[in-house]
């Protein structure tokens, strides 16, 4: 029953490990200073677990004891769900930094029951030993075993539970296993009071936990996770929203369909500039499905094919945003990079909609990744990319970096603020469409051309949008250019 504990605790502790990471997403992300801070949280606990379980079991070398760190160990843990949404909207508001926001967090949520848990392995080796000449073996055994149950946990909790589970539910049945395993111990030395009491604090905390469910937000229709994401669809008035964790993402008008919600999309268009007659046209990142759609209804001749590395994204563009199935559009569930790097197709049009406001996958805004991408284009082809940031000023470092890869990639590249204006604030946050071309015109040209698809393109917004073209120098020294090597996007979306 020991060795049984010593590794079923080993994969409690990470398989909660990995679901904190969907407990903060929503109001954090995914960026590398959430993952860093659940790290370094829980191995800071383990490490005052450790030494905190040799002096308890040096002192109080008891089963019953033991059994008692097991199930305060589950205690803590069953009250995770309940405290983690006002803790982390009061953290929302307070606007703490990217890095001091998941680092609180993380502390507050997880550090005392991580504690606990790093008690269990030396207390178990204190208990087990039965002689100095044995010591090491024992040690080594039971560390073993706590090991392989972390591996177990890690695996079942990243490759099934999230997929199978909501995270309130997975983090509820981590704790009350810890719980139930205490209860099992406390049976087997025959203490059946301590049994019979733990058992009943077992059910209460059970019972209790589901009713403080938190009820779903109005207007919601539909809500998962994701091993990706947290996916939330909801309707307010008369349009319907796509949120991934905490980034609003689509919108769609019920009762208008056609019209646009958020204006970017009107802009991911200015590629008809440079290639007018698209014949085949690739989009990272699917979203809502509003710029694959658009182009769908508007360039009957068109070819579209959708790529999303969340397959869930791609059910939910089609269930709840109108995007059609089969046609001319193929939708494939898959990394992005994964997927330029083995298409055979080449393409008038790549757009890419794959990046967020506070994070964004590194692997897809790096030199390499945009030669590849360059390498699927037709000849005349462009690359139009949303990005999420300022022109200038603090905020701006993330998309003046991107802008100074792709001009060493591509000979032409193009600049669209979205909804600037003459009046324009650059340091004003923004989505910011950038265009990768092969050929370099003068802006009288890019009007001209501009005035020449007024049949063609139908999206209402498409003449600001040109109109929108940023003339004004962009510096570039300051930042860097984004490589497979070097790559520091959660750095520099941060304010310094």
């Amino acid at each position: 029953m020991l060795e049984l504990i010593v590794f079923t605790s080993g994969g409690v502790l990470l398989a909660l490990e990995i679901v904190a990471s969907r407990v903060l997403a929503p109001t954090f992300g995914n960026s590398i200073y959430v993952w860093g801070s659940l790290i370094g949280v829980f191995l800071t606990a383990l490490s005052v677990g450790y030494w905190l379980g040799g002096r308890l079991a040096d002192r109080y070398p008891s089963h019953g004891a033991f059994c008692g760190l097991v199930f305060l160990a589950g205690l803590l843990t069953v009250p995770i769900p309940a405290a983690a949404p006002p803790l982390l909207s009061s953290l929302a508001a307070a606007d703490l930094d990217s890095r001091a926001g998941p680092l609180l967090s993380a502390l507050v949520l997880f550090f005392p029951a991580s504690v606990v848990m790093g008690t269990i392995s030396p207390y178990a080796v204190r208990l087990s030993t039965r002689s100095v000449a044995t010591v090491g073996g024992t040690a080594g055994r039971l560390y073993a075993l706590s090991t392989l149950g972390s591996i177990a946990g890690c695996f079942a909790a990243a490759f099934w539970l999230i997929s199978v589970l909501g995270v309130r539910d997975i983090v509820l049945a981590l704790g009350l296993l810890e719980m139930a395993l205490a209860v099992v111990g406390l049976v087997g030395l025959r203490r059946a009071g301590a049994a019979a009491a733990a058992a009943l604090v077992l059910v209460g905390a059970g019972a209790g936990s589901a009713r403080l469910a938190p009820p779903e937000a109005p207007g919601v229709v539909y809500a998962r996770d994701t091993v990706y994401h947290r996916i939330t669809v909801s309707d307010e008035g008369t349009v319907r929203y796509l949120k991934l964790d905490n980034y609003w993402q689509s919108a769609l008008d019920l009762e208008e369909p056609r019209r646009t919600v958020f204006r970017y999309a009107d802009y991911m268009h200015v590629g008809m500039l440079f290639q007018p007659r698209p014949r085949h046209v690739l989009v990272i990142g699917m979203g809502g499905g509003t710029v694959p759609k658009r182009y769908l209804e508007d360039y009957p001749e068109v070819q579209v094919d959708v790529v999303d590395i969340d397959p869930e994204v791609v059910e939910v563009a089609h269930r709840f945003f109108g995007v059609p199935r089969g046609g001319r559009l193929r939708a494939f569930a898959q990394d992005g990079r994964q997927f330029v790097r083995r298409a055979r197709e080449r393409y008038d049009h790549v757009l890419m909609d794959a990046y967020l406001r506070d994070t964004l996958p590194f692997h897809l805004a790096t030199r390499e990744f945009f030669q590849e991408v360059r390498a699927r284009l037709r000849p005349g082809g462009v690359f139009v990319v949303n990005v999420i940031g300022a022109l200038e000023g603090p905020h701006s470092r993330l998309f003046r970096a991107v802008y100074r890869t792709l001009r060493e990639v591509y000979p032409a590249v193009y600049v669209f603020p979205v909804e600037f204006g003459p009046t324009g604030w650059p340091e004003a946050l923004r989505n910011v469409i950038v265009v990768g071309a092969e050929t370099r015109w003068p802006p009288e040209e890019v009007q001209a051309r501009a005035r020449a698809l007024r049949g063609r393109v139908k999206v209402p917004g498409f003449d600001a949008a040109v109109a929108d073209l940023y003339l004004r120098p962009i510096r570039t020294e300051d930042v860097p250019t984004l490589t497979d090597d070097f790559a520091p996007t959660d750095a520099l979306l941060s304010v310094r």
